[in-house]
């Protein structure tokens, strides 16, 4: 992980014993439903998850969730980078399936 934020203090790596219950009905994968396990042990955290399934559970939780391209608008307005657009592209070609609407949206949030 450390290779991807090198500058980042505030990451750490955290072991999920199990995953809770109600979030286990949903039958969501592995990471999504460790990341929405802890929020429920951490109340004040939000959980980055971008698939769709892990949002509505989520949702129905009372959990904060932001995605990818969410995160990418907040580091924009926070300084931390100039431009979303390369960005986007980069997960794109990475195989982040985005649509063109929500890019565009993305984009129109960044004001580019």
């Amino acid at each position: 992980m450390r290779e991807f934020l090198p500058n980042t203090s505030w990451v750490r790596r955290v072991a999920i014993d199990a995953v809770a219950p109600v979030v286990a009905a949903w039958d969501l994968g592995k990471g999504e439903s460790q990341v929405l396990s802890l929020c429920i042990q951490t109340p004040n955290f939000a959980a980055i998850v971008d698939d769709r399934a892990a949002r509505r559970c989520a949702q129905s939780l009372g959990i904060i969730t932001l995605g990818t391209g969410g995160l990418l608008i907040l580091a924009k307005r926070r300084g931390l980078i100039t431009s979303v657009s390369p960005r986007i592209q980069a997960l794109r070609d990475a195989g982040l399936w985005l649509s063109d609407s929500i890019v565009n949206l993305l984009k129109q949030q960044a004001q580019e």
